[in-house]
């Protein structure tokens, strides 16, 4: 009995420490567990985190992709005015030319004409100049044939003044010997 006893005490000390072994691995289980649970829970925090900064880079992706493509699209509208607006200028600069080339062809033909207007009208006043050139000599002619004739007439009372003038000359010698003569008598 005492073997039994024996045994049976071993058997309980054994269960005993079965016991504390299995409560101990409970406990490091229970431990593990909280730690798994709380490690679990960190990392799903942390996908979490990570998802929502995956989510705010994509919506900021999609947005920066919005905002280049109206860029992009705004680019686009502006070349083509650009190009719309260089085309327009360069048909009006074209046009301009054009317009400035007709001009100088007609001002070159007006020009001539105005040349061969001035020839003619140099040549009517060469024509004019010499017509009038030669009544200013015939009237010259003229005016120089009655000076002519009024000195010659001039010459005549000067020589019948002159005539006159000896003759009362004369004739106050004349009267002042006869009142000398009267006089003395």
């Amino acid at each position: 009995m005492q073997e039994y006893e024996h045994k049976k005490y071993v058997l309980d000390q054994q269960i005993d420490m079965n016991d504390n072994i299995a409560n101990q691995l409970q406990v490091e289980c229970n431990q593990l567990r909280q730690q798994l649970i709380e490690e679990k829970q960190y990392h799903y925090d942390q996908l979490q985190l990570a998802q929502q900064q995956v989510q705010r880079t994509y919506e900021r992706n999609y947005e920066i992709q919005k905002q280049l493509t109206e860029e992009k699209k705004q680019r686009m509208i502006f070349f083509q005015q650009l190009q719309q607006k260089q085309s327009e200028v360069t048909k009006q600069l074209e046009q301009n030319i054009k317009d400035k080339i007709v001009s100088i062809a007609k001002l070159e033909e007006e020009n001539q004409q105005l040349q061969n207007t001035l020839s003619v009208l140099k040549e009517q006043i060469e024509k004019l100049n010499i017509q009038e050139l030669q009544h200013c000599i015939e009237n010259q002619k003229i005016q120089l044939e009655n000076k002519e004739d009024y000195i010659a007439k001039l010459k005549e009372e000067n020589e019948k003044i002159n005539v006159n003038h000896l003759q009362d000359k004369q004739i106050e010698k004349v009267i002042s010997m006869l009142k000398t003569v009267d006089i003395s008598e």
